[in-house]
């Protein structure tokens, strides 16, 4: 079993959350979390890592040496929703030739993660609410209940609440699964953490591809603080991936950055010492009623000082 970033050890995959920044305010939840055992969502935007939390949460809870079972809700045709999720007895349906087994048996003892499960339908989400609630199912066509004991953890890209408000998940469902929530912050707000979490995917894609790990440059590392990621640490991921495959062990600089991200984290104009005392010295004359005397005491400075400076900076 692997976590989405290919590292199977939990303590691991908390070394990049160190300090006492966004993240680690995360990790922490996470950590209490896990330990209570109980369903929760946990919802940010995309490529925010989402799948790799709620493996924390399996990791770190009281499940943890069960089954890890995933569902990619948002790629499941409705038709197939409740044989992925309950599975179906032989000659339950015209082509069921043998036993199927569905996610709900898969994730016995372990672990249930329903991605995008604002995606299914309300039908759909009412199907599973009965599960949540009794703990039991049966499968399509089978000869009983079967019996269900799992943590399920729901994954959203948008605040829960909001999508209760506008009927997109069901207010049921939302209240058996959130007895916690975590939101993750997008990498646009960890500038702090940045550091730390592109060295930690360095590792990784290091010991993936048996190759010396990149190095981001003071250069580079300036740049991708004041980016935006819009794809966030998925985006992250990538880019590093990329220089680890074509410039193993090296140092990254400025320059290796893709142009996207050199245009837009572009240095804003710096003003000179003149030109802010210029600035500083048109707002006092402005809040003084051009009195120079007053603007002259507010400064600190002589009357006949000003009077230069004014003619100076053209300030007349």
């Amino acid at each position: 079993m692997s976590t989405p970033f290919g590292v199977p050890r939990e303590d691991d995959l908390a070394a990049v959350f160190i300090g006492a920044g966004p993240l680690r305010t995360v990790l922490d939840s996470v950590s209490r979390v896990a330990a209570s055992g109980a369903n929760c969502l946990i919802w940010g935007e995309s490529g925010t890592g989402k799948n790799l939390f709620a493996y924390l949460c399996h990791r770190l809870g009281p499940r943890r040496d069960g089954p890890y079972v995933e569902l990619s809700c948002s790629s499941l045709p409705e038709a197939l929703v409740e044989t992925e999720l309950f599975g179906y007895a032989r000659g339950a349906f015209t082509g069921a030739a043998d036993d199927h087994e569905g996610r709900l048996v898969k994730a016995h003892g372990g672990t249930l993660v329903l991605d995008e499960l604002d995606c299914l339908s309300p039908a759909s989400q009412a199907k599973l609410l009965r599960v949540v609630e009794l703990g039991r199912f049966t499968p399509m066509g089978g000869p009983g209940e079967t019996t269900l004991r799992a943590r399920f953890i729901g994954v959203l890209q948008e605040p829960p609440e909001e999508l209760v408000r506008r009927g997109v998940l069901r207010q049921e469902l939302y209240y058996r699964l959130a007895l916690f929530t975590v939101g993750l912050p997008p990498l646009r707000e960890l500038a702090a953490e940045l550091p730390a979490i592109a060295e930690f995917i360095a590792r990784q894609e290091a010991a993936r591809a048996r190759v010396e790990p990149v190095r981001l440059g003071p250069a580079a590392l300036d740049l991708l603080r004041r980016y935006a990621f819009p794809g966030n640490l998925r985006e992250l991921q990538n880019l590093v991936r990329r220089w680890t495959l074509l410039q193993p062990g090296t140092a990254i600089g400025a320059e290796d950055l893709p142009p996207g991200v050199r245009e837009q984290t572009a240095p804003e104009a710096v003003p000179n010492l003149a030109e802010v005392e210029r600035d500083h010295i048109r707002r006092v004359l402005r809040d003084h009623g051009g009195r120079i005397g007053e603007s002259a005491r507010a400064l600190g400075i002589h009357r006949k000082t000003l009077l230069e400076k004014r003619k100076k900076y053209g300030l007349l």
